[in-house]
């Protein structure tokens, strides 16, 4: 996708108080945008692999937080007195999780 933005070069371009969003494909776009100020133009261009981490980044939002299985068999070895823990694990895990913070 490229996106064509006009304005004079070295100076910044003035926001016309449009807030629309732009969407890519893979397919080459032009947009050209609108200035009262003509100048040159500067093209932005997104590679494929942008993207892809675009479209990822919508697939991981969509992911549910929790995982509603795991909860569910959780509460059923707490409720049936079934439920394991390991200490060592625990701590452990406690560890990792820390480390990850810092």
């Amino acid at each position: 996708m490229t996106i064509e933005i006009g304005g004079v070069a070295g100076k910044s371009i003035q926001d016309t108080g449009d807030k629309s969003s732009v969407t890519g494909s893979n397919k080459s776009q032009a947009a050209p945008a609108t200035s009262s100020r003509s100048g040159g133009w500067d093209k932005v261009s997104l590679t494929s692999s942008a993207m892809k981490l675009r479209e990822l980044e919508d697939r991981i939002a969509d992911l549910p937080v929790v995982d509603v299985q795991r909860v569910s068999d959780a509460q059923r070895a707490m409720a049936t007195g079934t439920l394991e823990l390991s200490e060592a694990d625990a701590a452990t895990n406690l560890l990792e999780i820390e480390k990850s913070f810092s």
